[in-house]
């Protein structure tokens, strides 16, 4: 049976972002890195959790299981062709993992041009993930794996985001898409030195006041997690 997301997200939310914001704030000071400030806005489509009906039944999708771990150099992941505006701060600091999605109006595969390009819009310094997983499985860099992203307010300075593509409110996303996921999450816990658990692998509403990763995909977080810890 799967639990309630908002009775999920009240047990995780309080005590892990209050760890993650404290552990920031030793590191980089109690200060609000005013790059990360002036890339608050909440992207696209996001609706605050108070806006969200946690009555509608979730829909049913595969959590295909991972066959052969693979590193980050062997996931073969094309590098980034995308003009960055200002300069972006380097990450010291690589404890956790934060899953989105793109969140449309539409259920649709989004190109990262177009997401780099509505980033740009923001007035931020471009797109705001570091990986863009598609719905055909295919894997993209973003914004560069060691700078800080703007993806998760307050907690950029020291996670990792990866945004699939579609909008899980309205749709599921596909087997491949899944799959290169949960093999993207595993890379990067293995390259930061990550244990994978519900305490450092996030959806972005565990953070911040939005539905994101959507209400589809975010109950459904922990088998995620559990065929990552499986692998390494």
């Amino acid at each position: 049976m799967i639990e309630n997301p908002m009775e999920k997200f009240t047990r995780r939310n309080f005590l892990t972002t209050a760890t993650k914001f404290l552990a920031g704030a030793a590191v980089f000071g109690f200060m609000p890195n005013f790059a990360e400030a002036a890339e608050k806005v909440i992207y696209l489509e996001e609706k605050p959790l108070s806006a969200i009906d946690f009555t509608k039944e979730v829909l049913p999708f595969d959590i295909p299981q991972i066959s052969k771990f693979q590193t980050l150099s062997e996931l073969n992941i094309p590098a980034p062709k995308l003009k960055f505006v200002g300069t972006m701060d380097q990450r010291r600091l690589t404890t956790a993992i934060v899953l989105h999605h793109a969140g449309l109006k539409q259920d649709k595969d989004s190109t990262l041009k177009e997401i780099h390009k509505m980033h740009l819009g923001n007035g931020w310094s471009g797109v705001g993930y570091h990986f863009l997983v598609h719905k055909n499985g295919a894997i993209e860099h973003a914004r560069p794996l060691d700078r800080v992203g703007a993806h998760a307010y307050r907690h950029n300075s020291y996670s990792v985001g990866i945004c699939m593509t579609g909008n899980f409110e309205i749709g599921v996303p596909p087997t491949e898409q899944i799959l290169e996921t949960e093999k993207l999450i595993a890379a990067l816990c293995q390259h930061y030195y990550i244990n994978p658990s519900m305490t450092t692998i996030f959806g972005h509403r565990d953070l911040c006041d939005t539905d994101c990763p959507g209400y589809n995909v975010y109950p459904r977080l922990s088998e995620i997690i559990g065929n990552v810890k499986a692998i390494l």
